[in-house]
């Protein structure tokens, strides 16, 4: 099907293709889509996301391995012709000059079953049960209110604040996430948003807090709920999402979470495309 922007809409045996083979947060159509405003499509084997004149290249990808990236990515190019392009991927092999390239990271990985915490972690659980109950949740008022909070105390680039701004749509339009609740009583003091669309992933989006109600051990409390929860969903592994900085990362890691993957991305301005040079090429 061609939408009225002349973008072609996934097919339901594309999506299936998708959501069995979907190992990161970037392979979910609801959410990018959501935080982005592009609509998703193929190319080959990759996902792409396309709004306007911007591209999306998601240059991981699904189901078999073994093909060309790169010709993959000259193919989304000719079949949208935009003129910016985002890429994220294992590494970028456009030249330096071509594109501009922001600081690499690593995707973290948490296998399911899990196995049995270190005693740090076991006593940080053990310390929230006092205080806290876990439930699932709807995203209403008080979430708003936390999420708000959060996006005036932290420096924030253009892309990441639109991307905090669009979790109510991703929330509305999917299916597959779920949100965990810590609260003291009917307070809410913390929650996760947990996607579990993919066969064989649940993948850890989002972690908020209330900034005037600091429960140690929330966090934790609410990770080994969503461990429980994907664990009785039958997946293979928790996607933790980016490093980001070493804070995250330890937290990430002292529940046994480890990097599988590399991530790299990168912003193309690409040339309009001279229509005189190609009406002399045919």
């Amino acid at each position: 099907m061609v939408l009225t922007d002349g973008t072609e809409m996934l097919s339901k045996e594309e999506l299936r293709f998708i959501y069995r083979h979907a190992y990161l947060p970037e392979h979910l159509p609801d959410y990018v889509e959501a935080v982005s405003g592009a609509k998703p499509h193929l190319a080959e084997n990759y996902l792409c996301f396309l709004r306007r004149k911007h591209l999306i290249f998601i240059g991981f990808p699904l189901g078999k391995t073994d093909t060309d990236i790169a010709q993959a990515y000259l193919s989304a190019c000719e079949r949208s012709n935009p003129s910016t392009v985002a890429i994220v991927a294992p590494a970028i092999w456009l030249p330096e000059e071509s594109c501009e390239k922001q600081a690499p990271d690593q995707y973290y990985r948490l296998d399911l079953p899990l196995n049995p915490v270190d005693s740090s972690v076991a006593y940080m659980l053990r310390r929230a049960q006092r205080e806290l109950n876990v439930t699932t949740g709807g995203f209403g008022r008080e979430h708003r209110k936390i999420v708000k909070a959060f996006l005036r105390t932290q420096a924030l680039t253009t892309e990441q604040r639109r991307l905090f701004e669009q979790i109510p749509k991703y929330l509305k339009q999917t299916r597959s996430a779920r949100i965990l609740e810590a609260r003291r009583k009917n307070m809410l003091v913390a929650f996760t948003i947990v996607d579990l669309g993919s066969a064989d992933f649940a993948f850890y989006l989002f972690n908020f807090r209330a900034l005037k109600t600091n429960v140690p051990g929330a966090s934790d409390l609410l990770l080994q709920a969503m461990v429980d929860l994907a664990q009785s969903e039958g997946k293979k592994a928790l996607n933790l999402g980016l490093g980001i900085h070493p804070g995250i990362q330890h937290f990430k890691e002292k529940w046994g979470g480890v990097p599988f993957l590399p991530y790299a991305s990168a912003l193309v301005q690409r040339a309009p495309m001279d229509i005189g040079r190609l009406a002399d090429k045919l």
